[in-house]
C-alpha cells in the first residue's frame, strides 16, 4: 500500500494534527492525502478522496468520527482503516489496532481486509453500541466536561451520582425478532454483535460479523443495583449477574409510552422518535483488520 487518504479530527482526544499524521506515513514511504473532518462537507470530501483510488481511507479520530465516515463508506470496496484518537476507541480495539499511533500505522499498512456488520437505529448507522434510558444523560455530563469550562472531577462525580439516584426506571418493551419482552429499567444497550465476557469500561466483541444484535437490559429494583452491576463490569463477571437480561436477534423494536427518547450511539447523542427500530446489515463495511491476520 503506497497511497492512502486520511480524514482526521484535530479535536480528538489525541489532538491529531496534519503535520504529525503526514510524517507517520512519509517515514514508511506512503503518500497520504489528508483532509480535516468537517461534518458539513464530509460526504463530498469522502467521495473526492475515494475518486483518487487509494489503497485505504483511514480515519484518525474517535468512535464518533469513525461512525460518521463509515456511514458514507458502506458498500465501498476501498477499505476503512482506523487510527485510534478518541477516548474509548471501541471499534479500533475490537479490530486489534494498537493504541500507539506508530504501531497502529504499521498494523494498518500490513492488515488484511475484512467485512464487518453495521447496525442502524431508525436508519442511523452505528458500529458498536446504542445506549438507552439513563446512559445518554451520563454521556451528556461527559461531553460537558470535555468541552472545557465544565465542572471539575468532584462536581462531575456528584452530578453523575445524582442522576444515578434520581433517574426513574422506564417502562420499555423490547420486541426481538417478533418476541416481546417487558422491562422496567434505567439502562439498556443494543450491541452490534454480542459482547464478549470481559472487564469494563466497555467489554469487547469476539466477532464483528456474526450478523446479530444483542440487547442487554438491567432489571434494577433498588437505587444501588446499577452500582453493583457497574462493579461487576469492572471485574468482568457482569454476564453472570441475574440483574442483566440478554436477548439476541436481527431486528429489534423498542417501545415506550413516550414520543421521543435520547439515544447514544457510538458516543453520539440524538433525540429519536419512538418506536425505535434496530436492524443489522451483515458484512456491509470493508475494514482493515489487523486482528484477522493474527
Amino acid at each position: 500500500m503506497d497511497h492512502v487518504c486520511v480524514v482526521y479530527n484535530a479535536r480528538s482526544g489525541a489532538l491529531l494534527g496534519p503535520d504529525r499524521l503526514a510524517g507517520l506515513f512519509e517515514r514508511r514511504g506512503v503518500t497520504a492525502e489528508l483532509r480535516a473532518f468537517d461534518p458539513d462537507t464530509l460526504a463530498a470530501d469522502v467521495r473526492e478522496l475515494l475518486a483518487q483510488g487509494p489503497g485505504a481511507l483511514i480515519v484518525a479520530g474517535g468512535d464518533g468520527t469513525v461512525r460518521a465516515v463509515a456511514e458514507i463508506m458502506i458498500g465501498q470496496e476501498v477499505p476503512l482503516g482506523i487510527l485510534p484518537g478518541g477516548t474509548m476507541n471501541v471499534l479500533a480495539r475490537d479490530l486489534g489496532l494498537p493504541t500507539d499511533l506508530d504501531d497502529a500505522v504499521d498494523a494498518l499498512l500490513t492488515a488484511p481486509v475484512a467485512r464487518i456488520d453495521v447496525a442502524t437505529v431508525n436508519g442511523q448507522v452505528f458500529l458498536c453500541s446504542s445506549m438507552l434510558a439513563m446512559m445518554p444523560h451520563l454521556g451528556r455530563l461527559r461531553e460537558h466536561a470535555r468541552g472545557g469550562g465544565g465542572p471539575g472531577p468532584l462536581r462531575l462525580l456528584g452530578r453523575a451520582l445524582r442522576v444515578l439516584r434520581r433517574y426513574p426506571r422506564m417502562r420499555l418493551t423490547f420486541v426481538v425478532d417478533g418476541q416481546e419482552h417487558e422491562a422496567r429499567t434505567r439502562a439498556a444497550v443494543v450491541s452490534c454483535n454480542p459482547l464478549a465476557a470481559g472487564p469494563a469500561p466497555i467489554p469487547g466483541r469476539d466477532r464483528l460479523d456474526a450478523g446479530r444484535l444483542a440487547v442487554y437490559v438491567t432489571r434494577d429494583r433498588t437505587r444501588w443495583d446499577l452500582a453493583v452491576v457497574a462493579a461487576r463490569l469492572f471485574d468482568g463477571t457482569w454476564q453472570r449477574d441475574p440483574r442483566i437480561r440478554r436477548y439476541d436477534g436481527t431486528v429489534v423494536q423498542v417501545r415506550s409510552p413516550f414520543g421521543y427518547m435520547s439515544v447514544m450511539s457510538d458516543g453520539e447523542i440524538a433525540q429519536l422518535s419512538l418506536p425505535l427500530r434496530y436492524e443489522i446489515r451483515p458484512r456491509a463495511l470493508a475494514v482493515l483488520a489487523p486482528k484477522a491476520s493474527a
